[in-house]
């Protein structure tokens, strides 16, 4: 008697592969019979009829041959008929050499007797139209070759008809023999269909009867019943499975009986702190359903945890903008237990708070990939945000404050520099550049504050509509070629054909690729090249400013689009505000695309733009 589970399922496979085998055999066994009998078949009968008709059709070449010869009486005719029995003889010994049937061997003896007294005959026609007259001549053709030839004819068809015969004979046996070997291979087929399905249901059952209980009795388990024991009815790897699990239920449950008041104290010490805490915080399910929310939480949206525990999360919080960014944060299934993070305004009696929503997806504890929740955080940054705003004010407020005066500074020394107060002298020539240097910088400074300020704080003063990026690359390369050749760059651009329109504010995407082609002429020197390329790559048009010039340091590619981040040149110095990557990055954010940056010291910089093709007729609705 077979014990292991192993062993069982081994005879059960070893039966059915056998049966298969049996099966296969008499299949191989009776399809090459099959094939040797079509073989038989289709290759010495064929063969023997195919040489009767070709000897009968040099006899019919002969024949005219013949007739030929008569009223021509020439030597080339004489040459062709016996070109033509050299055919036949040559036919004649294949089919002598092919007697597969009985009685044929007489038809073949007979068949060659026959020609031989044909070409006999011709002989004596040849004399006969040398010798005497025309007429003589046609008249033992008419009794004595025609009679030849009738003679070999119907011998040549009763070759035909024999093997015809023999072949239908075998097609006969051939279609029997197939029907039997059809018959036993069904036959076959069917008992070890039904014997291995009796075989395999009989040991499947008496193999699963005991996982099945098993099964049962871990989900009693399951269930918070740990004072449950499997039944073990075999010995086999299921039985000491069995057992093992007995064990481990035993020693769960003393534990739970010694533990159980500890990890209670400690659930109810978690909630405690989590209702007491002053931020607002909820948990979710998977399909967002309410599971616990603090007392901040409460207050706050002013609802009573009984009344929503279980509930959807906008049957108590109705606020689109909040659930969208909970479902999108919980999208990505690489970044669980990872939380994500976004300020958003909520307006509640009539007064505006900003909190940032610090969403954090919680895996599975048996599928890490899984989600079984979600915990969401709500930090007040209200103050924050005022702080923010009056510190953006008062950059604002200073910086139109001082355009004024600097206006003023910079046409004071435009007048002196043009000498409409006075001749200067050298040294005073060259202080008043070095101050309206500083001057222009300064003012760059303020116009730059002004615009970010404005970026970030007034989406309305971007003026979307579709716009052609071809259009505004060649209005951008246009306004510095002088400055380019001036300085002996090469300034140039190639753009695909039939790129499509992007939605957005043409003027501040120019503003955009203006800044990128300026910088790359602060950076690059006499002698390199400055290239402009916008192209089409999935769903997205991508623009890229590319230059041969001095490059960026590794430690500022990841800065480069921050505030106030300036690259110092070769000879050390400065230059630009700090100000124009950070206001490009901004604006092509809100345009729904992005910007960054390849480069390596030494070997030149990229600036790449990527902004989304919006489907027609909805490009306005996607960016409001």
């Amino acid at each position: 008697m077979i014990k292991t589970l192993k062993g069982k399922i081994t005879l059960v496979y070893l039966t059915l592969v056998i049966t298969i085998g049996i099966v296969g055999i008499c299949s191989v066994m009776n399809l090459y019979n099959l094939k040797n009998s079509i073989d038989g078949l289709m290759t010495d009968n064929y063969k023997s009829i195919n040489a009767s008709n070709n000897m009968a059709e040099a006899l019919e070449k002969q024949d005219l041959v013949i007739i030929s010869s008569i009223y021509a009486n020439n030597q080339k005719a004489i040459d062709e008929f016996y070109k033509e029995s050299d055919e036949f003889f040559k036919w004649y010994n294949i089919e002598a050499n092919n007697i597969t049937e009985s009685g044929e061997r007489d038809l073949v003896n007979q068949l060659g007797k026959q020609y031989l007294e044909y070409v006999k005959r011709f002989s004596q026609l040849q004399i006969t139209r040398s010798n005497y007259d025309l007429n003589q001549a046609i008249d033992y053709y008419n009794k004595e070759v025609i009679q030849a030839t009738l003679d070999i004819r119907k011998t040549l068809n009763d070759l035909i008809k024999l093997n015809e015969s023999s072949m239908l004979i075998s097609k006969d046996r051939v279609t029997n023999y197939a029907e039997d070997s059809m018959y036993i291979v069904l036959a076959l087929s069917v008992f070890a269909v039904i014997s291995g399905f009796v075989f395999s249901r009989y040991y499947i059952n008496k193999t699963l009867k005991p996982i099945s209980l098993l099964t049962d009795t871990i989900k009693r388990v399951k269930e918070g019943d740990l004072n449950q024991e499997a039944p073990v009815i075999s010995q086999d790897e299921i039985g000491i499975m069995a057992q093992e699990f007995n064990k481990m239920t035993k020693r769960l449950y003393e534990f739970e009986r010694s533990t159980l008041g500890k990890i209670i104290q400690e659930r109810n010490k978690t909630l405690a702190i989590v209702k007491s805490s002053s931020t607002p915080l909820i948990v979710l399910d998977t399909n967002y359903k309410i599971l616990l929310l603090n007392n901040a939480f409460e207050n706050f949206f002013a609802i009573e945890e009984k009344e929503v525990i279980n509930r959807h999360f906008l049957e108590a919080v109705r606020d689109g903008e909040i659930f969208d960014y909970i479902t999108t944060a919980c999208k990505d299934i690489n970044e669980l237990n990872q939380h994500k993070e976004k300020i958003i305004k909520i307006k509640n009696k009539d007064e505006n708070y900003y909190f940032n929503v610090v969403v954090t997806p919680v895996s599975d504890s048996v599928n890490a990939l899984k989600i079984s929740g979600v915990v969401v955080l709500f930090q007040d940054v209200t103050g924050l945000k005022e702080l923010e705003n009056m510190k953006t004010e008062f950059v604002s407020t200073v910086s139109h404050e001082f355009k004024t005066p600097l206006t003023s500074l910079m046409i004071g020394t435009s007048m002196l520099k043009d000498e409409g107060l006075g001749e200067l002298n050298d040294k005073q020539k060259e202080i008043i550049d070095t101050i309206n240097d500083d001057l222009n910088k300064l003012l760059s400074l303020v116009n730059d504050l002004l615009r970010l300020s404005k970026i970030e704080h007034d989406k309305s003063i971007f003026s979307m509509n579709y716009c052609n990026v071809k259009t505004i690359i060649q209005g951008s390369v246009k306004e510095f070629l002088n400055q380019a050749e001036s300085k002996k760059i090469d300034l140039y651009y190639d753009i695909d054909k039939d790129l499509p329109q992007v939605y957005g504010d043409a003027e501040k995407l120019t503003w955009v690729i203006n800044n990128l082609i300026s910088n790359a002429l602060r950076y690059t020197n006499q002698g390199d090249e400055i290239f402009i390329r916008s192209y089409k790559s999935d769903r997205r048009i991508y623009i890229s400013v590319k230059d041969s010039g001095i490059g960026i340091p590794e430690e500022y590619l990841d800065k480069v689009f921050e505030k106030f981040i300036q690259i110092k040149s070769s000879d050390g110095e400065s230059k630009g505000t700090g100000l124009g990557l950070a206001i490009a990055k901004q604006i092509i954010e809100i345009h729904k695309g992005e910007i960054w940056c390849e480069s390596a010291l030494g070997e030149g910089s990229e600036f790449i733009i990527s902004l989304p093709i919006p489907d027609k007729n909805e490009g306005e609705k996607e960016y409001e």
